[in-house]
């Protein structure tokens, strides 16, 4: 009992979550005009409270594995809980059912539901050690993201967007439920912690068995972070989703994904006695990441050159950027691993900026393609500034957040050695590549002539606030980096859970 109530005591984030979740399906099944503003308040209350638990959890330092070590509690955990509930809580603030088109009409109560119930997969799944509730959190985030994405029921590109995604999920993951159980096979044990003992002492059966589970669990890795050859259902899903939906997918699920990723690779596949890498004589870790790395950046950057629907291209953008936040995870650091906090926190606010843009066009002349933006500047001043700083975050231009976020993992691949600055110079060959497309859109809708006899877009003032808030967001933090950069650090405690 006693340990019960200890883990109870670290898990509020996700009690908060639970008890929200649960108090939001009831209020709407009870009816009543008044139950659209009742659960968004319930669902903004419910993320705040869970936000306010994880940012408790983080400043107290708590530590230390929960529920018979099914689940950990430690600073880069409650790093991940910040970010994971911070986005859902922009999501349902700033992206309203009022300011997304898609969304007119259909009910408020299940799609804040299905919010706060992706929000708290996410969180198990980051706080995952034992590969069963690895698994069973990415299930549980899978179907969900599988739903949300389907919400527009009477709408034939969700639907088929849904099915495409989860057929890929139901393969990428069904195979990493097997390299799962052949690597339980291997060790005898289902904790991660576990794991790492056995391996640490050489691999207690045939390599290759380990390398097809190694191989399987990358794929499931993969599929969830949109990294290369596992991206195509990233397209398709974000351009057949309502865009809040894709918003949402374009950051929780991944951050969630890279959360476990730095866990699973940390906390399973090295071993704290001469350098981060040991086991890499066993499986060279590092090369078959750099492989995905590199390929992920630059499939995303070179197909997103051709694509007009913005949805689309911010999805193969998105693509990019994983293989950008993959050199955190090459690096295998403590420096890399702050830099993938810091890409993430940065990518959070630069990318739902420019979301939140595409949405409110939309809102307004019912386009997503790129070829109806001429003369958007002449229109919509404050908008287009707007977006124009989001894609300049994007690229990585000094000194937005956007900047930062490229400066460290760059620098942290620069710190592995001379072998890796090549890595690094693909990586800002990537960039550069990007700068086309971003500004493409910029081209479009600063200097490009069209849509003269179209009325000025006028944006309510709530629009306006969130649209200042994000640009703010991505260009103050560069005020008070050394808080920023304080935080990540003190987030970096490698080799816990056990």
């Amino acid at each position: 009992m006693e340990e019960v109530l200890r883990s109870l005591g670290l898990f509020k984030p996700e009690i908060a979550l639970t008890a929200g979740l649960l108090l939001v399906v009831i209020v709407d099944s009870i009816g009543g005009a008044w139950r659209n503003g009742a659960v968004r308040i319930l669902s903004i209350a419910t993320l705040a409270v869970a936000l306010g638990y994880a940012v408790e959890l983080q400043v107290a330092g708590a530590q230390g594995a929960i529920f018979s070590g099914m689940l950990t509690v430690d600073p880069l955990g409650s790093f991940f809980k910040i970010i994971l509930v911070l986005a859902s809580l922009l999501i349902i603030t700033a992206f309203t059912f009022r300011a997304a088109r898609e969304l007119h009409g259909l009910g408020q109560g299940e799609f804040h539901a299905l919010i706060l119930a992706l929000t708290l997969s996410n969180l198990l799944l980051a706080g995952a050690n034992d590969i069963v509730m690895l698994y069973l959190a990415l299930e549980m985030v899978s179907i969900t993201s599988y739903v949300m994405v389907a919400y527009l029921k009477g709408d034939r590109m969700s639907n088929e967007a849904s099915l495409k995604y989860l057929l890929f999920g139901a393969v990428s993951t069904g195979g990493m439920l097997y390299g799962l159980s052949l690597l339980y096979g291997l060790t005898g044990t289902t904790s991660l912690p576990g794991i790492r003992e056995v391996l640490a002492t050489g691999v207690p059966g045939p390599q290759l068995a380990l390398y097809l589970a190694t191989l399987l669990i990358v794929v499931g890795f993969g599929f969830k972070i949109a990294a290369v050859p596992f991206h195509f259902w990233c397209p398709d899903v974000y351009q057949g989703a309502a865009t809040p939906v894709t918003a949402l997918l374009s950051v929780a699920p991944k951050a969630a994904g890279f959360g476990i990723a730095v866990r699973f690779f940390f906390g399973t596949f090295a071993v704290p006695v001469t350098g981060t890498w040991d086991l890499s004589g066993v499986i060279d870790w590092q090369l078959l990441l750099v492989v995905i790395s590199v390929a992920t950046m630059t499939l995303g950057n070179v197909a997103a050159l051709t694509q007009n629907n913005m949805k689309r291209l911010l999805a193969y953008s998105s693509i990019a950027h994983a293989g950008y936040i993959l050199m955190g995870i090459v690096a295998l650091s403590d420096v890399g691993a702050r830099s993938l906090l810091i890409y993430l926190f940065a990518y959070l606010f630069m990318n739902l900026g420019a979301f939140l843009v595409v949405t409110l066009v939309h809102l307004h002349d019912g386009t997503f393609d790129l070829r109806d933006y001429p003369g958007l500047y002449r229109r919509a001043p404050l908008l287009t500034l707007a977006m124009g700083l989001f894609m300049l975050s994007l690229i990585g231009i000094p000194p937005l957040v956007g900047f930062l976020g490229k400066l460290y993992v760059f620098g942290a691949v620069v710190n592995m050695g001379s072998g890796y600055y090549w890595y690094a110079a693909v990586g800002a060959v990537n960039a550069a590549i990007a700068g086309f497309y971003y500004l493409r859109v910029l081209k479009v809708m600063f200097i490009d002539a069209g849509n003269e006899d179209k009325p000025p877009l006028k944006l309510a003032f709530v629009d306006r606030a969130w649209l200042l808030f994000f640009a703010a967001a991505n260009l103050l933090p560069v005020l008070f980096w050394s808080r920023i950069d304080e935080w990540a650090r003190g987030a970096v405690v490698l080799y816990t859970g056990r």
